[in-house]
């Protein structure tokens, strides 16, 4: 028998009592999630990116959630996410089983006056994000718009597809038309996906979108068929970003436009979720963020793949609402 306590029993023992807790509460988020579904709530049709996105997740976070759930997408489009954000609040149990990925435009739309929002951004619980979305301006190559330059000076108005709502696709193109460059909205598009078709079927010109619009149909980029204008973020090598185009006094209607895209496509959980829950929920995210197999996965459909953990999401939307000036989010409600 041993007769006295050595630094390493001590420091053992500390260990155990701190582990413990943790322990206790990974055994009973897999007793809750052990042989449930979580259902994952896509705000956009199914084929667009922001459902790409969603599937993405719902195809991995499972295998990191304690209890191993099982999980289902499902798609509840409606007012560029607000059905599918307003539905956490309004229908959702408020257990972690039911999530959201209601798309890249909704968290603001509360500011902008929209009818029927019935979620308080503040109040939702984020899980993650893939991270930030570069907004890219794709033009085919036979409209002769080859640069930033070719646009503001083009002889006929360039036709730019565009989706229901204020968000990033739309809002970009229309505040360049109102600031005097030849370009016209087409809207009514579902997502992004019918507008890149309608780019082939020479329908439309050009799209502010995602960098991962393209992603499937790189060989359009390859052959020059498409052509990159302009982004939101200094990615692409010698292209300009939005803001740079524009006058002082409307940079910061750009940077509200871009705001919520750099949040990129956020996964939500009701505001009641219980926060130990919500606490395991976004650390299946990271884990999932870092294994290599969805890495590999998200670059095939150009997702970024430098996550962004809830609680950066969530401090990210308070900087964002509180940054804004009520003359700004009046500019932007008539985009």
């Amino acid at each position: 028998m041993r007769g006295h306590v050595t630094r390493r029993d001590l420091c053992a023992g500390a260990l155990a009592i701190g582990f413990a807790p943790l322990s206790r509460r990974a055994a009973q988020a897999a007793d809750f999630y052990s042989g449930k579904t979580i259902t994952i709530i896509c705000g956009y049709n199914p084929g667009g990116g922001v459902d790409l996105v969603t599937r993405l997740i719902g195809n991995f976070i499972g295998r990191f959630i304690p209890g191993n759930p099982r999980t289902l997408v499902q798609n509840m489009e409606g007012a560029s996410g607000i059905v599918a954000a307003n539905n956490l609040v309004v229908r959702a149990p408020q257990d972690g089983t039911v999530l959201a990925v209601p798309g890249r435009d909704w968290l603001l739309k509360p500011l902008l006056g929209f009818n029927n929002v019935r979620f308080d951004p503040l109040k939702l619980r984020f899980i993650g994000s893939t991270g930030a979305t570069n907004g890219v301006a794709f033009v085919r190559g036979d409209t002769g718009v080859h640069s930033a330059a070719d646009l503001r000076s083009a002889p006929r108005k360039i036709l730019f597809g565009g989706v229901p709502g204020t968000t990033l696709v739309s809002a970009v193109p229309r505040l360049l038309q109102l600031r005097g460059w030849p370009v016209e909205i087409i809207g009514g598009y579902g997502n992004t996906s019918r507008i890149v078709l309608a780019m082939e079927q020479k329908e439309v010109d050009a799209v502010y979108a995602p960098e991962s619009a393209f992603a499937r149909r790189r060989d359009l980029l390859n052959s020059g068929t498409v052509q990159i204008l302009f982004q939101t973020l200094p990615k692409i090598p010698g292209k300009p970003t939005a803001e740079s185009l524009v006058d002082e006094k409307d940079r910061s209607l750009m940077r509200l436009a871009h705001g919520q895209a750099m949040l990129g496509t956020p996964l939500v959980a009701p505001p009641g979720t219980p926060p130990e829950r919500v606490e395991m929920l976004q650390r299946a995210f990271m884990a999932m963020a870092a294994d290599p197999a969805f890495q590999e996965r998200a670059h095939t459909i150009g997702e970024p793949t430098d996550a962004l953990s809830g609680p950066a999401i969530e401090q990210g939307v308070r900087d964002m609402i509180s940054g804004i000036t009520r003359e700004t989010v009046e500019a932007y409600a008539h985009l």
